[in-house]
């Protein structure tokens, strides 16, 4: 066990709300505090100013030993300020099981979260239903459908707007459209077509679609990307930027494009006007390969979090968690629960 907290690096500290009280009581107890007394509240413990909560889609144990069956997904809520990892269960009856594939990202004011899209368990066929959780208040409403369903598509908040962007229809025809999702107004808008077929979407200030693959050569991803400015109406050709394609992950941080991969200089930061990409930190120790990256804080975030795989002897290898508090800061081991150590296929992170 010490050789592999030696292993791990330091975990991310987690400390009592209230002392002597669980955490789930004591939110309940800081919730009561009438709003005016809010800002002296934020004086008095570090720990009552807010807690950064990390949405994942991933895959859930399965029942039995699991053979034969289809996996099933389930929507993660981590409390990087708590060290609480919980299920976010929907509401009655009216809650389907979470598709495959699909695809979560902040949405609105920062505290809200869209699950958008995915393949129905049952028929494994897309669906283009939105669903949007009101993360403070703990309820969710369907939000308006996407005008469209298409598998495989990139999607990230930003600016107030959920975009999605490229993907394929169910015939595998890879798309070259984009859309716009406004929580606020529950409102769909088609964005200008694209000029190629991204997967990968990063929304700070903008939108950056990156490294898809056309129709005619599936899996064969491009390093491309475009820029599309909601001030300018267009995308802009970014060339062949992105790194190590197939092995790296987008996210907005600090209002920067981070790409993220694992050992030496695994995370780097888009320099738009440079059109070069400039080295912030090693990826997470002992990671191998990365599944997921999301900025974590205010805005696009000022933390990054991070959820990739970890050799192990036993198992060959399984998946971990890390957090980088601050740019260069030392990678932090977020400590992941037995049960919710499945495959991610996205993740959003809000602060509230």
């Amino acid at each position: 066990m010490a050789m592999e907290a030696e292993e791990e690096g330091p975990t991310l500290e987690v400390r009592e709300l209230i002392p002597g009280l669980p955490d789930d009581v004591a939110i309940e107890c800081l919730a009561r505090v009438p709003s005016r007394s809010h800002r002296r509240m934020r004086r008095v413990c570090r720990g009552w100013r807010g807690a950064d909560v990390v949405f994942l889609v991933q895959v859930a144990p399965a029942a039995g030993d699991g053979k034969g069956s289809t996996p099933e997904c389930a929507l993660t809520a981590a409390n990087l300020t708590t060290g609480e990892w919980r299920r976010v269960e929907g509401p009655g009856e009216a809650w389907r099981p979470v598709p495959l594939f699909e695809q979560c990202a902040a949405a609105g004011d920062g505290r809200h979260v869209a699950v958008v899209g995915g393949w129905e368990p049952d028929t494994l066929r897309p669906t283009s239903d939105v669903r949007v959780l009101d993360v403070t208040a703990g309820t969710w409403r369907r939000g308006r459908q996407m005008p469209d369903t298409r598998s495989f598509f990139g999607c990230a908040g930003g600016d107030g707007n959920v975009y999605v962007a490229g993907g394929h229809d169910e015939s595998k025809n890879a798309l070259r459209s984009a859309l716009a999702y406004s929580a606020a107004a529950d409102a769909w808008r088609a964005l200008p077509d694209m000029s190629e077929e991204p997967q990968l979407v990063a929304a700070p200030g903008g939108v950056l679609a990156a490294s898809g693959y056309p129709t005619e050569a599936q899996g064969a991803f491009r390093k491309t990307a475009e820029r599309y400015a909601a001030t300018g109406g267009a995308w802009i050709d970014e060339g062949e930027v992105v790194p190590d394609t197939g092995e790296t992950c987008l996210a907005s941080v600090r209002g920067k494009v981070w790409a993220v991969g694992a050992g030496k200089g695994g995370v780097r930061e888009w320099d738009g006007g440079a059109r070069a990409w400039r080295e912030v930190a090693d990826g997470p120790p002992g990671m191998t390969a990365f599944v997921k990256a999301a900025g974590v804080g205010n805005g696009n975030g000022t933390a990054l979090f991070v959820f990739g795989t970890v050799a192990d002897a036993a198992e060959g290898s399984r998946y971990s968690a890390w957090v980088m508090e601050a740019v260069g800061a030392p990678w932090k081991w977020v400590p992941v629960p037995s049960g919710f150590d499945g495959f991610v296929y996205s993740a959003a992170a809000v602060r509230v």
